[in-house]
């Protein structure tokens, strides 16, 4: 491999580095010569992007529903977001777990995945999943983690849906408490962590039941923010899914979103002032440069809204940042994201453990 010789500002911090990746792929604090190195292309670096919530294998079909995609197209999904600099993914659910097929393959780098849905019978749209019973929950999550999820994803609640009907609103718990908090037991006892669905009050007793990660988090108030992150847990708040459709045609759907971005942007600030973990996820809808961008709508100093799409998630993932001595996860730009989170999509380098893919 090349070696490179890096000269840029550092983000989210701000700081000027002057480092190097080496022909092995690690970066180093000691870079090669100018003569011995190419130069990294930007004037602006990250280590690389996260997307904490997205579904590989999941599309929004032309009714707005979801649609499950094959292993085909979960490839081809996971190297277009690598291309566009999102290096490591949490994937958060996939029919029939087919994305922990892509896990100790070369395609898997940087992937984590919670491999299926938990959901009961008609709680969860039906053409993503296979019911699981409530008394077969918890063995249900640890075949997914021997299976090699170092995540689950518990849908915790969600509305009714019955054949032919509308869904049955408002959303509902899924399973009894007492079986979530066995989950939660049995698979931090695996060594893995539980990512909840929630968009309910519901989301006050998950937190207290250990649950690790709050996705979408539509219901939280400041008490259950200030419990998660003492807990040391994090929030993924899917902006883009949430707060980021176009509703302008729509008066009173336009009144809520308004109203549920105050809430959010309000939660967010005082989640960022505890230091609890923010990550961004772009669901099925999003994108990484558009959650940041939201993020920072929504009250986040720029400097944190980067933070959530790189340096914080990837510490609480447990993913390396630019470490000496470290495999090299890096993107670089030409122009400063703190500046304009549109930046986000036109890297001008991509490297994934130390290999230039971009």
């Amino acid at each position: 491999m090349t070696a490179w010789r890096v000269r840029a500002v550092q983000l989210p911090d701000g700081d000027p580095v002057d480092a190097g990746i080496t022909s092995t792929g690690r970066w180093t604090l000691r870079p090669a010569s100018a003569s011995g190195a190419e130069v990294l292309p930007g004037r602006f670096i990250l280590p690389g992007l996260v997307d904490a919530h997205c579904h590989l294998s999941v599309a929004a079909g032309d009714d707005g529903q979801p649609v499950a995609l094959d292993l085909a197209a979960a490839r081809t999904n996971l190297a277009k977001a690598r291309s566009a600099g999102v290096i490591t993914i949490r994937d958060t659910g996939s029919p029939g777990s087919i994305t922990l097929d892509l896990l100790g393959t070369a395609d898997g780098a940087g992937l984590m995945a919670c491999g299926r849905f938990l959901a009961p019978e008609g709680r969860y749209f039906p053409g993503l999943h296979v019911p699981v019973p409530a008394e077969d929950l918890v063995a249900a999550a640890l075949a997914e983690v021997e299976a090699g999820a170092r995540w689950v994803k518990l849908i915790a609640d969600f509305p009714v849906l019955r054949p032919g009907e509308p869904p049955e609103r408002p959303a509902r718990p899924t399973y009894p408490l007492p079986d979530v908090e066995k989950l939660v037991t049995a698979v931090h006892a695996a060594g893995a962590r539980v990512a909840a669905h929630s968009t309910t009050r519901l989301v006050t007793e998950l937190v207290a039941a250990g649950i690790d990660s709050i996705e979408h988090g539509t219901a939280l108030d400041e008490a259950d923010v200030t419990a998660l992150a003492a807990r040391g847990g994090a929030w993924t708040p899917t902006l883009c899914a949430t707060v980021g459709a176009d509703s302008h045609h729509d008066p009173e759907r336009r009144k809520q979103q308004l109203e549920l971005r105050e809430q959010l942007g309000y939660l967010l600030r005082i989640a960022a002032d505890q230091g609890m973990t923010i990550m961004t996820g772009s669901d099925v809808v999003g994108n990484i440069p558009r959650e940041v961008a939201l993020l920072a709508e929504l009250g986040l100093p720029p400097q944190a809204a980067l933070a959530a799409a790189s340096t914080a998630a990837r510490a609480f993932l447990g993913c390396t940042g630019l470490d000496d001595g470290e495999p090299a996860d890096l993107v670089s730009y030409d122009d400063d994201p703190r500046e304009d989170p549109a930046a986000l999509a036109r890297p001008a380098a991509v490297f994934v453990r130390g290999t230039r893919i971009r």
